[in-house]
This record gives structure tokens, C-alpha cells and sequence, in this order.
């Protein structure tokens, strides 16, 4: 059986360690694992020849590169794709995470799509938080503390936020094919942002019975195959929808417990294939 690995070239680059653990996963089970770079796909949408050209069609596809119309594309040519496009989609949207969440009774903070050009005319209460509805790993966030920074230098569409949670403090919870598989706590005393590529730590966490049905609301409204919920962590200690992250990083996880989650991810996959 064969599968592929889609990476963005960057991507590729930074997680050498964590594919090269994901290849040999799938080696221990008869699976070939190859990495396929996003920048050197050309997929044919005409249906007039092989979907990827140049290029035998693999068995399955694990993306890893954020690309939703990707996973979409190669579930209507039949294959089975890690994650599915609905995730995909959603994951790598907060404004449709939101909604999400929403519709499901997760709470999280006051959470409103916007466009640069309004900005001006719905500002909350300074400071607030601007996100890039797209960014991850913490990129694309804003502290606003000020009219001076609403400007050109901004994304066009953005998610706006009031501040809350505790500052510095998240909690992520990974998942692999909708069970939980382990939490870390992330914290920073420096910056707004907990996360470990920029600099906060994080420790192995345990979650309590409550939190565990708000993340298991969360995994029985989308099918999760392999990703990260994270959420802020609210004064009085509960949990508040943060995002959810489709090609999620693991190196918190790996650092504080023995979790070989490249190993259970892998074995889930073969599951799915068999």
C-alpha cells in the first residue's frame, strides 16, 4: 500500500524528523510513505488523463499542507484523504471553526468576522486581538492597542476578538481518529502567544472529566482524523474554543510524555485502509 505525504517545500524542511518517523510507522506495517511536495503537484481537474500528472495515483493522501481545495479534489477522484476536506475546510478557517463551535454550544470568546476597511467603525474597547482567519502556528496574530496599527499592513479579512483567557496560558489537545490521545498546557511569561515556535513551554496535562466532554462535543461534530484542539483557558480555569489545527505540530507532545503519536496516527491510518 502507498501513500502520500503532502508538504509545502518550508514545511517539509522544519518537520524532517517528525515524516521520517510517520515513514517508518508505515514501513513497520507494509505502507510506503512518500513525501510529496504541494509545489510540485500538478493535479489534472479535467478528468481527461491521471489525476496527478507525471505521477502514479497513490492509495491514500495525508496533507499536511493547509490546502483544503487539495483533500476536497482528491476525495471526488476517489481516494481517501487524512483529514477529509470538511475538516480541512473548517480547521483552517476560524471563521467557520467558530461558527462551528457555535452551533454546538462550545464556548469560546465573542468572535467576529471583519474586514479591514470596517475596522474602523466596529472597534470594540481597546486592546483586542486581530487573527488572520487563515494563519497558524500563532502567525497572523494581533494585539490592536492602538487606532495607529488599523491599517494596509493588516489582512483584508480578519477575526476580531475582545482579550480574555489567562495571557500566555493555552491548553492543546490532540486527537487522532476522534479519541484523545494526550494534552500539553502551554505557557508563556513573555508574550500573549503560548506557543513552542515561539518561544513558550509546555507540560503534559491531564484532563479533567468536564473538559473532556467539551472536547468530545467537539470530535463527535467533525470527524477528526488526526489534529489539535487548543484552547484558552478562561479566568475562572474553564476552557474556551481557541482553534483547531489540521496539520498539527507535535513537538510539545513528543518533549513531555512518551507518546509516540506518529506511531498511533499511522496505525490508525492502516486501520482505516485495511
Amino acid at each position: 500500500m502507498k501513500g502520500w505525504l503532502i508538504y509545502k517545500e518550508e514545511d517539509r524542511k522544519r518537520n524532517k524528523t517528525f515524516i521520517s518517523w510517520l515513514q517508518e510507522a508505515g514501513f513497520r506495517r507494509g505502507m510506503q510513505l512518500d513525501v510529496v511536495t504541494y509545489e510540485t503537484l500538478a493535479v489534472n481537474l479535467s478528468g481527461d488523463g491521471p489525476m496527478f500528472t507525471g505521477r502514479t495515483k497513490p492509495d491514500f493522501l495525508i496533507v499536511r499542507s493547509s490546502t483544503p481545495w487539495l483533500n476536497e479534489a482528491a476525495e471526488m477522484h476517489g481516494l481517501r484523504v487524512f483529514n477529509p476536506s470538511c475538516v480541512s475546510r473548517t480547521a483552517n478557517d476560524k471563521r467557520l471553526s467558530h461558527a462551528l463551535m457555535s452551533s454546538i454550544g462550545v464556548p469560546m470568546l465573542t468572535s467576529t468576522a471583519v474586514h479591514r476597511n470596517n475596522l474602523q467603525d466596529i472597534v470594540p474597547v481597546y486592546p483586542f486581538i486581530l487573527k488572520d482567519p487563515r494563519g497558524r502556528g500563532g502567525t497572523g496574530v494581533e494585539w490592536i492597542s492602538r487606532p495607529q496599527q488599523i491599517g494596509p499592513a493588516l489582512k483584508e479579512e480578519l477575526l476580531m476578538q475582545p482579550v480574555g483567557g489567562q495571557r500566555g496560558k493555552d491548553l492543546r489537545v490532540y486527537i487522532v481518529g476522534g479519541r484523545i490521545v494526550g494534552s500539553v498546557l502551554r505557557e508563556s511569561e513573555t508574550n500573549f502567544k503560548a506557543n513552542i515556535s515561539i518561544g513558550g513551554t509546555a507540560s503534559l496535562y491531564d484532563l479533567t472529566d468536564t473538559e473532556r466532554d467539551v472536547v468530545e462535543k467537539i470530535t463527535s461534530s467533525l470527524s477528526l482524523d488526526f489534529a489539535g484542539i487548543d484552547f484558552l483557558i478562561h479566568e475562572d480555569g474553564t476552557l474556551l474554543f481557541n482553534e483547531i489545527e489540521d496539520a498539527v505540530g507535535c513537538r510539545s507532545l513528543y518533549m513531555n510524555s512518551s507518546i509516540d503519536i506518529a506511531d498511533v496516527f499511522i496505525g490508525y491510518v492502516a486501520e482505516q485502509m485495511a
